[in-house]
């Protein structure tokens, strides 16, 4: 290998619904243990690849969370389940891949308990960095921090970054919301410059 450092896998969601457009990209399916099972191999494999004599590739796994419950099948559409149900079969596939010592989490289009996964304050910050122990990056999905504005949860662009730097998403994949947004939300006094850092560190330590 030479050149890839990073790499957007293990997609550990649980699949359930095959009319979901997405199934084919899941490698446990419908089956939890399984979901569990690769998530492990695939980021302890990452971390064996040499590249350039370095430590191994960095995985990215995804999507935080329950990505492919969305009702209906229908992409980015709603997920609604009980915390029961989310714990006990959603959750283990993200909670081994952590433990085994996955860098990157991305982040779900669809909404958690109402709220947007990528400026889900509950989902990424008590869950993900709290319970799970997660020390690494977390990333949006393509443009997923824009599109918290079609689903109604954000004003403008400059809310969208405001929401999602406040839930603990340290890059804004394909979009130009906090590259155009954040200096001026820091200038504003709506975030402290020490949040930015905090990100900034979490990245250029990887």
């Amino acid at each position: 290998m030479h050149g890839v450092n990073v790499n957007f896998s293990p997609m550990v969601d649980l699949v359930r619904d095959s009319r979901w457009g997405r199934v084919m990209e899941s490698i446990g399916g419908e089956d939890p243990y399984l979901g569990q099972v690769f998530g492990e191999t695939m980021v302890k494999a990452h971390k064996d690849v040499k590249i350039d004599g370095n430590d191994g590739m960095i995985s990215c796994v995804k999507h935080f969370a329950a990505y492919g419950a969305a009702e209906g099948g229908r992409d980015y559409n709603t997920v609604d389940m009980s915390e029961r149900e989310f714990r006990q079969y959603y959750l283990p596939a993200y909670k081994k891949a952590i433990n085994i010592g996955a860098e990157m989490i991305m982040t779900s289009f669809n909404i958690v308990n109402g709220i947007p996964a990528t400026v889900n304050k509950w989902l990424l910050k008590d869950l993900l960095r709290k319970e799970l122990n997660f020390k690494g990056i977390v990333i949006s999905d393509y443009s997923a921090i824009e599109e918290t504005i079609e689903h109604g949860v954000s004003k403008n662009k400059k809310d969208a970054a405001y929401k999602a730097i406040t839930a603990g998403v340290d890059i804004d994949m394909m979009s130009d919301v906090y590259s155009n947004n954040l200096k001026q939300l820091v200038q504003e006094k709506k975030i402290s410059e020490k949040i930015i850092d905090e990100s900034v560190f979490r990245i250029l330590k990887l």
